[in-house]
């Protein structure tokens, strides 16, 4: 994709998972990217397996559910590539898998602190960024759960929903501003998050029995879309959203 080379872009949840997928990628294509992740290692990691790549990659230790660290964290972008010019926002947690009256008040804080309200820190000041040098491109990572009722997952369905309202809302407030706001929807996809949720709760996730395909996504056939959704090529969507599910919502 030849229109984002030079770009700075932002990636939350770059460490692992689709977040790390979409740094490869866009390194790539020879883009300029800020890493963010709570995970030192995992973002470290990222920076260096993309060396030698056409892009640029720096690591910014960030906590997406403080709004302190984001705007430290679109600061670290715009300082080392003199702007943003595009942002995913792919960090995330899942659900603690019970039904919706047991669900705690500081578990329903700890999903949605992070999956929307953290969405939310993030498009803020990645917006306000990208209005001083014209315009951008923003994707928030939502998920298939946003439109459908998953069992034991109240708190998660609920913050994935709220992002797609979001996404929405920001469109339409930015659109003459040349930013565009979209959100990306994923099915099953096979994220070290997901490995670690499938040894523990097989049943409850579902893992690719839900998929009419019968398997699961690799993180690099989602990251793809959310790239694609950045990207000059995808230049008319906005306020939309794309769902990657191999069919999952259809069934």
């Amino acid at each position: 994709m030849n229109s984002l080379k030079g770009k700075s872009v932002i990636v939350t949840g770059g460490g692992s998972g689709i977040g790390r997928a979409a740094v490869g990628i866009l390194c790539d294509a020879g883009a300029r990217v800020t890493i963010a992740d709570l995970n030192e290692a995992g973002g470290d990691a990222v920076v260096a397996a993309v060396r030698g790549s056409d892009g640029e990659a720096q690591f910014v230790r960030a906590d997406v559910s403080s709004e302190d660290s984001v705007k430290a964290l679109v600061g670290a972008a715009v300082s080392r590539y003199g702007r943003l010019d595009a942002a995913i926002n792919a960090a995330g947690v899942l659900q603690h898998w019970k039904r919706v009256a047991d669900i705690t008040a500081e578990e329903w804080d700890f999903v949605c602190n992070i999956n929307l309200r953290g969405v939310f820190f993030c498009m803020k000041h990645q917006i306000k960024a990208m209005l001083e040098t014209g315009g951008g491109a923003i994707v928030a990572v939502s998920s298939v759960a946003a439109t459908l009722g998953f069992p034991m997952s109240g708190e998660y369905c609920a913050s994935k929903a709220g992002v797609m309202g979001l996404v929405r809302a920001a469109a339409t407030d930015y659109a003459k501003a040349n930013i565009r706001v979209n959100a990306l929807l994923p099915g099953s996809t096979l994220t070290p998050m997901v490995e670690r949720a499938l040894a523990t709760k097989p049943q409850e996730l579902g893992g690719p029995v839900h998929v009419p395909s019968g398997r699961m996504a690799d993180p690099k056939e989602i990251a793809n879309g959310a790239v694609w959704m950045i990207s000059g090529e995808s230049s008319y969507m906005n306020g939309n959203s794309l769902t990657l599910d191999a069919g999952m919502s259809i069934v």
